[in-house]
This record gives structure tokens, sequence and C-alpha cells, in this order.
């Protein structure tokens, strides 16, 4: 399990690195747009302080007369933070905008700062001696966030995180190919030791079968050859047979779950042996014809154990006619002969199913076919009705 192992280590250590980099983008760029509006208050504070003293010295131009109220213009106009200018004097309150309609609501001739982002909550205001006027004041609002500023380090994350993103996706293809390599690894496995039999205790199990029953052989005792499995995959590119229950079982449940049937079928070339080159085409015209290459299993030497989720039984004997039909026209033996190909198959069919027993009715299926050379294909159709009773009747 070492290479599992060296997989799991490297997508951890690219999950930390990826989200420090993620957390420290975010952290920085807050970090600069925090500091820069900390240094606008600092100038908005300086630039107001100019504009009231502009304001007192302007008024020997004649208060708010057009070149007092062009000189105020002109300086907000020019000033890096300031908004808006509220003057007031003995004649009413006067309002002077960057960017006329943004930031000032006229009632009446009362001007009154608007509020919104990015403008200061609270106005400067402060009271000024201007030459003629009584009770003077000058109030102005600022913007505490530079746009062009926050875009800058909104790009500057963004490159950050795309760079982040693009480092994740060359170790996911990384990975993949270390997946891809480790189908010719060799895992060892702990070998499960079976316990023998009792004496005197009949070890065969019987099943209730559609017209009678029958007893499939006890299950074999494993061999030390098979203590050694060459990783997900055989040589073959499909499952190792010792997979092929635990793959059925996990595919009922999910089946179940979907209220979906699910057909699981066996197939032999009988006594005819197959080249490796002809048997890997027949592989290959499974996988076109019927599911998925990473559903199709080892059945001993000559066989193959197929799972076929989501169709029915009917649904797969006619693929499985049309599929032998296909085969029969470009598969041959090494002598040139076309091979005995027998396929024997069994249903969900709406029942609550073990994996053991699927099997077991599929390989009895196979062994009708096998039998008989005019009926190349066998399906066992169970009655659901019937299946439960006789499940009832075993549970009492």
């Amino acid at each position: 399990m070492v290479e599992f192992g060296k997989k799991s280590f490297l997508s951890t250590i690219t999950a930390i690195i990826c989200i420090t980099l993620y957390a420290a983008a975010i952290i920085i760029g807050a970090g600069r747009i925090i500091a820069n509006s900390s240094s606008r208050q600092i100038i908005a504070a300086r630039e107001y302080n100019d504009i009231i003293d502009l304001a007192s010295s302007a008024a020997v131009l004649g208060f708010m007369s057009r070149p007092y109220q062009d000189t105020i213009q002109e300086s907000i106009m020019y000033s890096e933070t300031i908004l808006g200018v509220i003057i007031s004097g003995s004649g009413g309150e006067f309002g002077f905008e960057k960017n006329y309609g943004t930031v000032i609501n006229w009632n009446g001739d009362t001007p009154r700062f608007r509020a919104g982002f990015g403008i200061s909550g609270t106005p400067f205001f402060q009271s000024v001696w201007i030459e003629g006027q009584r009770n003077s004041t000058v109030q102005a609002i600022y913007s505490y966030i530079d746009y062009d500023f926050l875009i800058r380090v909104l790009k500057d994350t963004l490159l950050i995180i795309m760079v982040v993103m693009a480092f994740a996706f060359i170790v996911l293809l990384f990975e993949i190919y270390l997946k891809s390599s480790s189908a010719e690894t060799v895992y060892p496995i702990e070998k499960n030791e079976r316990k023998p039999d009792k004496p005197g205790v009949n070890n065969t199990v019987t099943f209730e079968y559609e017209d009678g029953y029958y007893e499939p052989e006890p299950a074999k005792p494993e061999t030390a050859k098979e203590t050694y499995l060459k990783g997900l995959y055989s040589p073959r590119g499909i499952g190792w047979e010792s997979y092929t229950k635990e793959r059925l079982v996990s595919e009922l449940h999910r089946c179940s779950a979907l209220e979906e049937d699910l057909v699981f079928i066996l197939m032999d070339t009988g006594k005819t042996k197959l080249g490796e080159g002809t048997f890997r085409n027949l592989i290959s015209e499974i996988a076109s014809s019927f599911t998925l290459r990473d559903m199709i299993f080892e059945k001993g030497e000559n066989g193959l154990s197929l799972i076929v989720p989501a169709q029915s039984l009917e649904q797969c004997l006619v693929k499985a006619e049309k599929f032998l039909e296909k085969a029969h026209t470009s598969l041959f033996d090494p002598s040139g002969n076309l091979p005995d190909l027998c396929i024997g198959m069994s249903s969900r069919a709406g029942r609550l199913v073990e994996a053991s027993r699927l099997i077991t009715e599929a390989g009895q299926a196979l062994a009708k076919a096998l039998k008989d050379p005019q009926s190349p294909i066998i399906a066992f159709k169970s009655d659901p009705e019937k299946y439960r009773d006789f499940i009832r009747r075993h549970n009492a």
C-alpha cells in the first residue's frame, strides 16, 4: 500500500499549500485595501483643511460670487479624496460636488449629503470665519476607497489564485498518472485463514430454483498465489475475479436505493481457449455492447463476469443476441474456428437479493447454456412473489 500512501500524502500537502496561499492572498489583499483606506483618511483631513482656508481667503472675491464658486469647485475637482462640500453663510447653504448629483441631495434650496458605500459616514465639520458672513461653517465628505487601487488589488489576488489553481491542476494530473501506473504495481494483502469445515456436516448450500432446487459447490479455500493481487485491474485491463463479489454488492446497494434493476452476466468460451489478442478483442466488444470496462471481471481462464446496472433482463437479452451475432463474425480461436461462446444471466428484478445468490443464479444459467449448444444464451428469470415467499419461509 506504499503507492496509496504517497498519493494521499501528496494530496494532503497540495491541499495545505493551496489553502495557505488562498488565505495569504486574501489577507494580503485585505491588508493593502485597509492600509490604503487609512492613508486616504489622512489625505482627506489635509485636503479639507486646505478647503477651509480657501473658503475663508477667497471671500475677498465676494462670497458666493461666480469667481468664489469657481475657486471652491476647482479645489474639489483637483482633490484626491474630497467628493462634496457644503458651505453655509448668512444667505443660506451652498453645495459643491466633484461629480454633480452623486453625493448631495437637495431639499428645496437646502443641500444634504447622501450615504453610500465608500463614502465617509460622518462628514468633516468646522466653523470658519468668512468676512461679511455670520455662523459660517464648512462641511465635506470624502471617499475612503480608491477604486483604481481596489481593482489593481483584485487583479493581483486573482492572479495568485489562478496560479494556485494551475498548480493544483498539475498535481491532479500527476496523481492520475500515478493511479494509472499503479495498475502494474503488486500489492500484498493479508491471507484470510479459512477454518476447516466441521466433520459430518453437509457444507453445500441449497437455493430455490424456478423448477426445483439446485446445490452449488461449496467455496474453495484460497491458494497461496491468490494472496497477491496486481492492483485493481488484471493485465487484460479488467477487474480481478476476486473483486467481482465486492463490486456487485456495492452496485446492488446503489441500484436498490435508486429502485433500478441490475443484471449480472457470466460468459464462457467452454472448451475453446482463446489467444490473448482474441480475448482482448472480446473484452472490447463486451465493453461497447454491455457495460463499462470497470464492470467487467475475469472468471476462470476462459470466462468473464459482467455487472450491468440500470438495465432489465429483457434489455440485456436483446444486447446479448446482437453481441453474439457480432462476435461470431469477428472472433476466431487460434485454430480459425468460432469460439463456443455461452452466456448466462440473472437480474435483481425488484428483489432485495444478495450478491452471492445473483452469482449463483447466473452460474446455473451458464451451466445450462454450456450443456445445450442450441441455446447459447440462458437467462434466469425469477418470480418476485415466489422469491419473497421463499425468503419468508427461510427466515421463519
